[in-house]
């Protein structure tokens, strides 16, 4: 096996990974540049075979250290045996160590990855389990049967709550402007005070829409009634999925169920244009560790999708000092969240 840094990223190879690829995409490469985060891409090939691709890239913290993120990456090919998951994977974390030291001046502490597949063979490398970043557990549809079919195998108060939205005379609205972006926030922002839930601020949101402008993959629809936005969601597309990232809605407007009519439509559209999968991206892990996750969930279970879960998040420690200071100070800093 052989590894190259700072190829040129493998989109088409993310397209056999249905579930969080776009982590590792183009697309998420050029938000982190409009972020003003430093990443590398790393890929590991057999001959000309591509076997694993790893997209990461530098966090700040206090004190002028830093620590590097894959976001669910690595992604090794599922159908490599136990031994070349690992040759491979050692071979990621290799690199990943030679970028620390040739750049020293940002002091990373420790490496984070999310890999795609199971870490059990991996055990003896030196690796800690540590929370995830992204949703270890998520639910998702198929789409490679009809709207009516699949329609039907909802359960049946999603159903009855999509048909009494679609009676509202609610108007849906596809965009990825501006407008579109300004009714995202509004709503969002009264979800996270009713919720009391944190999410990302305008400028995220609005780097987030700029790069997908570049690779046709964000898009907002909304709801109006009566002119007035009552609910929105964001997505993001990667070939062979879309997945629901976020979304909001105003409470005083619950009685129309305009959430569930969202979610409707954009697994229409899906279908309609032929992607494979709809991630729904976040789901009550099985551990119980999200227990604030269990309201959304029941929503998003209504849908009838399949729940599958990641093998986790590890750190690979370069500084044990300095990651036990980390450690303490986000679990400070987590008591003050109440989280």
């Amino acid at each position: 096996m052989d590894i190259s840094l700072n190829a040129h990223n493998q989109d088409q190879f993310l397209e056999q990974f249905p579930l969080s690829s776009f982590l590792q995409s183009r697309f998420w490469k050029r938000f982190l540049s409009l972020l003003g985060k430093k990443s590398w891409q790393l890929n590991v090939y057999d001959d000309n075979r591509l076997l694993a691709h790893c997209l990461i890239y530098t966090n700040k913290l206090l004190l002028g250290k830093s620590y590097l993120y894959s976001p669910k990456g690595p992604l090794i090919i599922p159908d490599l045996d136990e031994n070349d998951r690992k040759e491979a994977l050692e071979l990621i974390l290799s690199q990943i160590r030679d970028i620390t030291i040739a750049t020293r001046k940002r002091e990373e502490i420790f490496c984070r990855i999310e890999p795609n597949v199971p870490v059990a063979g991996l055990a003896s490398l030196p690796m800690k389990p540590a929370v995830p970043v992204q949703p270890k557990t998520t639910i998702y549809l198929r789409l490679d049967t009809s709207p009516d079919e699949l329609f039907a195998s909802f359960k049946e108060k999603t159903r009855y709550n999509i048909r009494l939205a679609e009676k509202k005379q609610l108007d849906i609205v596809w965009a990825n402007d501006d407008t579109a972006l300004g009714y995202f926030l509004q709503l969002l922002n009264k979800t996270k005070s009713r919720q009391r839930i944190r999410s990302h601020d305008k400028r995220y949101y609005r780097l987030l829409l700029e790069a997908g402008r570049e690779f046709d993959a964000v898009q907002i629809n909304y709801a109006l009634f009566q002119g007035k936005p009552i609910a929105a969601n964001i997505y993001i597309t990667q070939i062979p999925t879309v997945t629901y990232v976020h979304g909001g809605f105003d409470y005083a407007y619950r009685n129309l169920m305009a959430p569930y009519l969202l979610q409707w439509d954009a697994i229409q559209r899906a279908i309609a244009l032929r992607y494979d999968f709809y991630d729904f991206w976040g789901y009550s892990p099985t551990d119980g560790s999200k227990p604030n996750w269990e309201g959304f969930s029941r929503f998003k279970a209504g849908f009838s999708g399949t729940v599958v879960e990641s093998p986790g998040c590890f750190d690979f420690i370069y500084n044990q000092f300095w990651y036990t200071t980390y450690e303490r100070y986000q679990l400070v800093r987590s008591k003050v969240r109440g989280h």
